[in-house]
């Protein structure tokens, strides 16, 4: 496994993306996440992104899936997007692509949304299969979400590699995100218990949360980075070592939604602590 630096999960301001690759490689990142859209949006060309990639020996960890899932009508709309943008992945030699779904629905009960998540997430993983592209799904925990909305839908890990096994496809899995898992009710490395390998794994996001507080209580937000004042009550270091016993390969993404972070404006500093937060659990 290794570290991959997604500026906007940490207040990181980066122009463009030869600055996002400088930050990553000076701090000691081995990968980004970047999206094919936004290389598109700065004119950069296949070419010139892997020069660039191979100047400062970064590679694309990821990028987000650009189908909108949250109804019928914005799904058929978007989906078009998918095929040429998992084809310019492909080139760039991105091989993730990963998105989250609501843990609740205000219009469908739990069996019908489930196969409407089936049969969106087949005709996703169909189109990324093709370019030899994993798709992760990410559950979202906490309890305060699920209640929030009319019908519960999945909000577990092991509801939701039921689900990839629905879709079938072979490349679907989870982005498995250790806040969501500690709000679900699995701490450390107790997500070893509903997955089978690590090619299940699309994507880890590295996230810790409050020490003390009932896990009923939990929101999306705040989240921390490892180490951060306020932070310790997830098992981080059983996280990462259990990653590392079933020979996890995948990148490594804090994302938290930190106040300390919000109020910084140093790149530099915020990727300095960001690394050295992954490197304070990394399993020896």
């Amino acid at each position: 496994m290794y570290k991959s630096l997604n500026t906007g999960n940490v207040n990181i301001n980066a122009n463009g993306f030869a600055q996002t690759l400088a930050l990553a490689r000076n701090h000691g990142f081995g990968a980004v996440s970047y999206s094919p859209a936004s290389l598109e949006a700065e004119k950069i060309d296949t070419f010139e992104a892997l020069d660039l990639m191979g100047q400062y020996g970064m590679i694309i960890s990821d990028f987000g899936l650009p189908v909108q899932i949250k109804s019928k009508d914005e799904f058929d709309k978007s989906f078009s997007s998918l095929e040429p943008v998992a084809r310019a992945a492909s080139r760039l030699g991105i091989r993730r692509c990963c998105t989250w779904m609501l843990s609740f629905s205000n219009d469908f009960e739990y069996a019908e949304n489930f196969t409407r998540h089936t049969d969106m997430f087949r005709l996703i993983s169909e189109v990324l299969n093709e370019y030899g592209i994993l798709f992760g799904v990410e559950f979202l925990g906490p309890k305060t979400i699920i209640k929030s909305g009319k019908y519960p839908f999945i909000h577990t890990l092991e509801q939701l590699m039921e689900l990839c096994d629905a879709v079938g496809t072979g490349n679907m899995g989870v982005l498995l995100d250790a806040h969501h898992c500690y709000c679900s009710g699995l701490k450390g490395g107790d997500f070893t218990k509903y997955i089978r390998n690590e090619r299940e794994i699309v994507l880890v996001h590295l996230n810790d949360d409050a020490q003390n507080m009932p896990i009923e209580e939990i929101k999306d937000s705040p989240r921390y980075y490892p180490g951060e004042p306020g932070s310790g009550g997830n098992d981080l270091r059983g996280f990462m070592n259990a990653l590392k016993q079933i020979k996890y390969t995948g990148p490594i993404i804090v994302e938290p939604f930190s106040e300390a972070l919000k109020e910084m404006q140093d790149n530099d500093k915020i990727a300095q602590i960001i690394s050295e937060s992954i490197d304070s659990v990394w399993p020896l």
